[in-house]
């Protein structure tokens, strides 16, 4: 099996806009990254197609999708560290539950849904809010159950999947992948908006073919 990693398109916090929101859109550089994207995976033959229940890797998705003719999965684990917070004027940080079933459907018509998205949202891990390593621990477990389900589904085949996923969780997976401890600080794995990284795993060997491939963005669109 083969796994094509992908960070989402720059987002309106990626891009520097302030105030900071809790799950920011993509910037228009941002569609154009993941069009770019899309189009170089038009030949990779890709199978199927994951992403995090965020907007920007919903939206990413959705547009990588339409160019690939494939649905997105949604796969909860995949969202990035932290999940959802809104950071108040007194620098209080206060959960929120993270875009609902039908809220998706309005970004993503075509998305496949699984349970964990419910009609309130997805996000209800408490306890989070600026605990860094707890942060880096659910991130390194998701992974690796992300890792299991794509073994269960897609192991010792021939099947080409797509993921779109985050900075952060992204790199995870990918220490999560090769057996590595979890990353405190996500900068072990770096990746440029809709990066691409490549991974191939049988039961024999794990082998990263390539890490955050841009050569499918003009050099003035490469934005981190």
């Amino acid at each position: 099996m083969e796994l094509y990693l992908i960070r989402h398109g720059q987002s309106t916090n990626n891009e520097g806009k302030l105030p900071r929101a809790a799950d920011p859109s993509l910037t228009d550089i941002g569609r154009e990254q993941a069009r770019w994207a899309g189009e170089s995976l038009k030949d990779e033959r890709i199978t199927r197609l994951y992403c995090s229940p965020m907007l920007r890797t919903l939206q990413t998705a959705q547009i990588i999708g339409d160019i690939i003719d494939l649905p997105p999965h949604v796969f909860v684990g995949l969202h990035e560290w932290g999940g959802i917070w809104e950071i108040r004027e007194d620098g209080t940080a206060v959960q929120l539950p993270g875009l609902t079933r039908a809220e998706i459907r309005e970004i993503c018509p075509d998305a496949i849904l699984p349970d964990d998205v419910t009609d309130r949202g997805w996000w209800f891990n408490a306890g989070f809010a600026g605990d860094i390593e707890g942060m880096c621990q659910l991130a390194h477990e998701n992974g690796l159950a992300f890792i299991a389900h794509l073994g269960e589904h897609h192991g010792d085949t021939e099947q080409r999947v797509a993921a779109v996923s985050h900075g952060g969780s992204g790199g995870s997976l990918i220490s999560a992948f090769f057996g590595l401890p979890s990353d405190v600080g996500y900068s072990r794995f770096t990746q440029n908006n809709t990066g691409v990284s490549k991974l191939l795993f049988s039961r024999e060997r794990r082998q990263l073919h390539y890490l955050n491939k841009i050569s499918h963005l003009p050099p003035e669109a490469v934005t981190s």
